[in-house]
């Protein structure tokens, strides 16, 4: 599958390592997709992953959100690709894919060859009931929230908030939370 990027992403994704991992939003597409580049395309050709994708929002003393999304796919026993993401549902663009998790049947994956000339995709199945936890945290969230989502690529509450959640994830107990999804 070829995948056309704008310049600005094929460019990050070139800068990064191997398996740094994204969000993309396209107009084919309306599941919330994560996108990454690795090192060995053909490793991820495979009909079924063993995957795993969680949900957590959290917010700080100042009452800022964070969302974060974890996941673990699991190849083989040899290859294991974990990864972290995170949106701020202040801003526009994350929003919109926070409300996707809310509404769609299946998260997908994108994988990027080396040279992001070639792609290949997987869809992990994102059930009712991990839908309706979405639903609740973002009617949560929206009580929270009020004024005009953020345009601006850059929010120093929540790059704060995001720090102060990390810190907690050095915990084991977050740690373990995180991971079961």
């Amino acid at each position: 599958m070829k995948v056309h990027l704008q310049e600005y992403f094929r460019a990050f994704l070139l800068r990064s390592p191997f398996y740094t991992s994204t969000f993309l939003t396209t107009q084919e597409c309306n599941a919330p997709m994560i996108v990454m580049r690795v090192e060995d395309l053909h490793l991820f050709e495979q009909k079924e992953y063993r995957a795993r994708v969680g949900f957590r929002t959290w917010r700080n003393e100042q009452q800022t959100w964070v969302v974060a999304v974890p996941f673990c796919l699991e190849l083989s026993l040899q290859l294991k690709v974990e990864g972290l993401l995170y949106l701020n549902p202040r801003r526009a663009v994350d929003y919109a894919i926070v409300e996707r998790f809310a509404t769609e049947d299946y998260i997908r994956f994108l994988f990027l060859s080396s040279d992001l000339n070639d792609a290949l995709s997987a869809k992990i199945h994102w059930s009712g009931t991990q839908r309706e936890k979405v639903r609740q945290m973002v009617q949560v969230m929206d009580s929270a929230i009020v004024g005009e989502k953020l345009s601006s690529v850059f929010d120093p509450d929540f790059e704060q908030a995001r720090q102060e959640f990390q810190a907690l994830l050095r915990t084991l107990e977050w740690q373990e939370e995180i991971r079961d999804g």
